[in-house]
């Protein structure tokens, strides 16, 4: 019954009509036509019903294995790229929690150990009716509020992205005479993240996290399954950071 349902929820119909779409166009002999929607079936497919879209996304992951955080030794600071909370006006704690709360729950993680002296929250800024809210400053309330940390906690604002993060971090950097840092971020937007601070001149010591793969997660794939939407999840995230890289190097920005 449940592999039935996966086939009616909206991406097992979206395969399904391009199947249907492209066995039309073949009998039509709409022979262009029906290898274009041929084509994008079996992309569907993969990406639906196989591991390959957790394959690409180990591929950005794999660089990047999980850090020892008992071994290493105090950072100076520890900064957390924003992309895991969002400021919330209706959410008992002010907060709600999105993919890459992984990154928060690592960064206190560190602090926990005694591994940083500061923390820095980045983050972007969220829309109300009435104004925009800033991720940076509603998580360093809660962290505050909840006393999670006695370490100095700094918030860079509204970031327009990772660049923006990046610069303001330079200028934070500098001010407070941090050499030693430590980069929380998605396994899978370390490349970016990381050579995107160290060329706004800020050398950073990565602390990967939020592994999303397969692969990574060491969880055992189904080689073929029933429509599953997290693989266009697993796609469109690796997508974004391939597309990323070649918007961040044509700028000028790694």
């Amino acid at each position: 019954m449940k592999a039935l349902l996966d086939f009616l929820e909206p991406h097992g119909l979206v395969l399904m009509g391009l199947v249907a779409l492209a066995g039309w166009l073949w009998r039509s002999r709409s022979t262009l036509k029906a290898a274009f929607a041929s084509a994008l079936a079996l992309l569907a497919a993969l990406v639906l019903c196989t591991p390959f879209s957790s394959w690409l996304i180990a591929t950005l992951e794999r660089p990047w294995p999980p850090l020892k955080v008992a071994e290493v030794e105090p950072f100076d600071v520890v900064i957390c790229l924003g992309g895991g909370m969002e400021p919330s006006r209706v959410e008992p704690a002010g907060l709600k929690l999105k993919g890459g709360a992984d990154r928060m729950i690592c960064t206190i993680e560190l602090l926990r150990q005694g591994k940083a002296r500061a923390l820095v929250l980045g983050g972007g800024g969220y829309r109300f009716h009435d104004g925009q809210g800033s991720e940076a400053d509603a998580v360093k309330a809660w962290i505050t509020a909840w006393q999670l940390t006695t370490v100095p906690v700094h918030s860079l604002g509204i970031c327009a992205d990772t660049h923006d993060e990046a610069v303001k971090m330079a200028g934070l950097a500098a001010e407070q005479s941090w050499k030693r840092i430590a980069l929380v971020t998605s396994a899978s937007h370390m490349t970016r993240a990381k050579a995107t601070f160290e060329k706004a001149g800020v050398p950073v010591t990565a602390v990967p996290c939020n592994y999303g793969s397969q692969q990574m997660r060491q969880e055992l794939p189904y080689w073929i399954k029933t429509p599953d939407v997290n693989g266009y999840a697993y796609f469109e995230a690796w997508m974004h950071e391939v597309i990323g890289m070649w918007v961040y190097r044509w700028r000028g920005w790694l």
